[in-house]
C-alpha cells in the first residue's frame, strides 16, 4: 500500500511539473484512488455483487487570469502529458476570470497533527465470503418470520478511500479513510393494499466497530409499526425530529452560509452576520478534529486549515463558509469551503454542560406532537427560508407514541422553526458526517394531503 501511494503522489508530482512547464502561472492537482465493494440480498438471494477500484486526477489550471479544471484516470507519462498540454491551451480561450487564485499560503495546513484515526488497514484483507455471509445474516434475520413480510433487501458495503493534494505554492496533504456499512430495507403488507417500509442502516470507520446483529430486525420493527397509520388533522404541533433525520432542517442553514450563495443574492442568512437571528439557545458549531468521526479533517480543498468554529452561537450568525474565490468576489476573508462536522445543541448558556438527553426524554419534555422519523419529498426556499416537507412519523401525547401518521406536510419558514426550538438530545449517531441529534420545535404547521 505504502508503495502504491507513493507512486500516485509521483504521478501527481509529474502532473503538476508538466502544467508549470505549460505556462501555466498556478496549478491544484487532487488525485483520489479508491477500492469499494458491495453485496446486496434481496429476498435471501443474492442480488448482486459490486467490487470496482478506481482512481482519478483532478487537474486546476490557473493561466494568464484565466482559469480551467480537467479530469483524467489516464495517468500514463505519455498521455498525461499531452492531456496537460490540450488542457493549458483550452483554459486561455476561456474568458478572464480575476478571482481565481490558489489560496493565501499563510492560511494552509502546514502540521504534522496527530492521526484523525480514520483508516482501517484490514479493509483490504477481509474475505469475500465474510462480507457475503453479513449481508446474509442481515436479511435472514427477519426473512420468513412473518407471514405479512413482501421483500427483505440487505447489502454490505465497504470503501478504501485515498486523497493526495500537491500544488505550485508548496502545499502537500493526504488523508485516507475508510469505511464499513450494512443496511436492511423491509416492506410488509399494510392496509387496502399499502406496503409500509422500514429501514436501518449502520456504518463504521472500522470493521470490528461495525454492528452486525439486529440491523435486520430493526427494520423490520420500523417497517410494522408503520401499519394502520392515520390522518391528523390539520393545525399547530410539536415536532420531534428523530437523530437519523434532524440534519434535513440543518442542511438549509448550512447552504445559506455558503459564499456561492450569498453572492449570488440566494441566501435568507445574506446580511446576517453578528445578527442575532435563530433562538439564543441554538448553538451550532463545527468539531473538524473528533478523532474517528467521518468528517474530520485537517484541511479542506483547497489545502486551508480547518479550525473548530462556532457557526451560530446564542442564535446569532457568526461566519459564513468562504473560500478563495468568493472572497475575493466579496471582498471579505477567508474561512473555509464548508463545515466539516457540524454539531448542533440546546444551550440556555454558551459552554453549558448539557445532562444527557435521548429522544425517550424528549418526548416527554414535549407532552404532546408528532415525531417525525422521514422525510417524503419536499424543499426549501434559500432566498427566503420558506420550506415545504412531506413527513412521516408517529402521533404521541404525553410523551408516549400512540399511532403512525401519514400524508402530511410541514411548512413554514426556517427562521420561525428555529426560533421555536426547544430541545436537543445528545444523541447524535456517529453514523454521519454530521452529529445532529434528536431535535424538539413547538408550534409546527402540520397540512393533511
Amino acid at each position: 500500500m505504502i508503495k502504491m501511494e507513493q507512486q500516485e503522489k509521483e504521478i501527481a508530482h509529474k502532473a503538476l511539473e508538466i502544467a508549470l512547464k505549460q505556462g501555466c502561472s498556478q496549478v491544484r492537482i487532487t488525485l483520489n484512488s479508491n477500492t469499494q465493494s458491495s453485496y446486496r440480498v434481496r429476498d435471501n438471494n443474492i442480488d448482486r455483487i459490486q467490487q470496482a477500484k478506481g482512481s482519478s486526477l483532478y487537474i486546476q489550471l490557473f493561466n494568464k487570469g484565466k482559469y480551467g479544471s480537467f479530469s483524467t484516470n489516464r495517468t500514463q507519462e505519455s498521455e498525461l502529458e499531452n492531456f496537460i498540454k490540450n488542457g493549458a491551451q483550452a483554459t486561455l480561450l476561456l474568458t478572464p476570470d480575476s478571482y481565481r487564485s490558489l489560496p493565501d499560503k499563510k492560511l494552509y495546513y502546514t502540521g504534522k497533527k496527530k492521526n484523525l484515526n480514520q483508516y482501517d488497514k484490514t479493509v483490504k484483507s477481509i474475505d469475500p465470503s465474510v462480507k457475503r455471509k453479513i449481508a446474509f445474516e442481515a436479511a435472514t434475520e427477519i426473512f420468513n418470520s412473518d407471514s405479512r413480510i413482501i421483500s427483505v433487501n440487505s447489502e454490505y458495503g465497504d470503501l478504501d478511500d485515498y486523497v493526495y493534494i500537491v500544488d505550485s505554492q508548496g502545499f502537500e496533504g493526504e488523508s485516507k479513510q475508510s469505511s464499513f456499512s450494512l443496511s436492511c430495507e423491509c416492506s410488509v403488507k399494510g392496509e387496502r393494499g399499502s406496503r409500509p417500509e422500514g429501514w436501518w442502516y449502520e456504518t463504521s470507520l472500522y470493521f470490528d466497530s461495525l454492528v452486525k446483529k439486529g440491523v435486520g430486525k430493526k427494520a423490520y420493527n420500523r417497517a410494522i409499526s408503520m401499519i394502520s397509520p392515520k390522518k391528523l388533522k390539520s393545525g399547530k404541533y410539536n415536532m420531534v425530529l428523530e437523530n437519523n433525520v434532524s440534519s434535513r432542517v440543518v442542511a438549509p442553514i448550512i447552504s445559506a452560509l455558503n459564499g456561492a450563495s450569498i453572492q449570488q443574492n440566494n441566501s435568507f442568512l445574506k446580511g446576517k452576520i453578528g445578527e442575532k437571528v435563530f433562538n439564543p439557545n441554538f448553538q451550532l458549531s463545527d468539531s473538524p478534529h473528533l478523532l474517528a468521526s467521518f468528517g474530520s479533517r485537517y484541511f479542506d480543498s483547497e489545502g486551508i486549515a480547518t479550525k473548530p468554529m462556532n457557526i451560530i452561537e446564542g442564535g446569532v450568525v457568526n461566519t459564513y463558509f468562504i473560500n478563495t474565490y468568493y472572497s475575493k468576489k466579496l471582498n471579505i476573508p477567508v474561512t473555509i469551503e464548508g463545515p466539516s462536522v457540524p454539531t448542533c445543541k440546546y444551550s440556555l448558556e454558551p459552554n453549558t454542560i448539557v445532562p444527557n438527553k435521548d429522544q425517550a426524554q424528549i418526548l416527554k419534555e414535549c407532552g404532546t406532537g408528532v415525531l417525525v422519523t422521514g422525510f417524503n419529498g419536499g424543499n426549501s426556499n434559500s432566498s427566503t427560508g420558506d420550506y415545504s416537507f412531506g413527513v412521516e412519523g408517529f402521533y404521541f401525547e404525553n410523551g408516549i407514541i400512540l399511532y403512525p401518521v401519514k400524508e402530511m406536510n410541514i411548512t413554514g419558514n426556517l427562521i420561525t422553526l428555529w426560533n421555536n426550538f426547544v430541545a436537543a438530545g445528545t444523541d447524535p449517531r456517529g453514523t454521519s458526517r454530521w452529529l445532529i441529534p434528536t431535535l424538539a420545535f413547538e408550534a409546527v404547521n402540520f397540512s393533511g394531503i
